[in-house]
């Protein structure tokens, strides 16, 4: 399983956004900085994602940014991913339109895929987005 580079970037916003102040917006430079000098342009895509899923929450002005909108320990990781993915298919014969693929008929390994793909979720669900993160050391 492997997921898309903005789902990965996202997931780490979400674990920043913990980390910091609760309430205080964080802003887009200072994430970008944190995720290794992620481009402004691509990181605005990821934030404006996370704001429409109703995670996060943006906040104008000079001291603006962006804030989480939901409780941590709310948010399932499995739920969330799930989203942040859009339904993209783990091999091509998982995709809504089908496939080309001739073994189609005979094909024992797609059911094998179909519930590796269910328990990798399944896994994800047992856990939340607070969890994510490790408490700083006293």
């Amino acid at each position: 399983m492997r997921l898309l580079a903005s789902t990965d970037f996202a997931l780490r916003v979400l674990m920043l956004l913990v980390r910091a102040e609760p309430g205080r917006p964080v802003s887009v430079e200072a994430l970008a900085r944190e995720l290794g000098g992620l481009s402004r342009h691509h990181l605005h895509k990821i934030v404006q994602e996370l704001t429409a899923l109703g995670v996060t929450r943006t906040v104008r002005g000079a001291s603006g940014g962006v804030v989480l909108a939901a409780d941590p320990a709310t948010v399932r990781l499995g739920a969330l991913v799930r989203r942040l993915e859009g339904g993209q298919a783990l091999v091509e014969c998982f995709q809504p339109g089908g496939c080309a693929c001739t073994l189609l008929g005979e094909c024992g390994l797609r059911g094998m895929l179909r519930e590796a793909n269910d328990d990798f979720y399944a896994s994800l669900d047992r856990y939340t987005l607070a969890e994510c993160v490790v408490p700083a050391a006293p």
